[in-house]
């Protein structure tokens, strides 16, 4: 028996049930010398740590849907679960790679703006550095014009 399967029918047999003894439910349906009966606290704490069952007891025996593990065990079990977990999944990495993607669009968009910016403060001191040399030529001409009347 495959992991998915028998924690589908742990989950129903929980749901009809209100609470269940995992081993109890496992021993009718797996022979013990099996591997799934060793398995199956592993595999019962998986349901644990997706917050679809909790334990209700300390040795961690008596298990009992929560009321997430209900709705999934109404939207079709513990398949549609992984299913739906598994389009999340995708799409958190098409979100991640969506952010990335405008991380480094906005990295190229400030190196741009820091291009452009050194590139106003050459075009601003260029243009101060002209218009000084035109004007100390314009003195220079004035200064030649009146020296040239005497």
């Amino acid at each position: 028996m495959l992991k998915e399967e028998y924690l589908d029918l742990l989950m129903a047999a929980v749901y009809e049930n209100q609470s269940l003894n995992i081993f109890d439910f496992t021993a009718g349906k797996v022979p013990l010398e099996a591997e799934e009966f060793r398995q199956c606290r592993n595999w019962v704490n998986d349901l644990v740590r997706d917050k679809l069952a909790i334990y209700q007891d300390d040795e961690k025996t008596i298990l009992q849907l929560t009321n997430y593990g209900r709705y999934w065990i109404l939207q079709g079990g513990y398949e549609a679960f992984l299913r739906e977990s598994h389009k999340k999944k995708v799409s958190k990495k098409l979100k991640n790679q969506e952010k990335e993607k405008l991380i480094k669009e906005k990295e190229e968009l400030l190196e741009a703006r820091l291009k452009l910016t050194h590139f106003r403060l050459w075009g601003f001191w260029l243009a101060l550095i002209i218009s000084l040399i035109g004007f100390t030529l314009s003195l220079f001409n004035l200064y030649l014009i009146l020296t040239n009347k005497k």
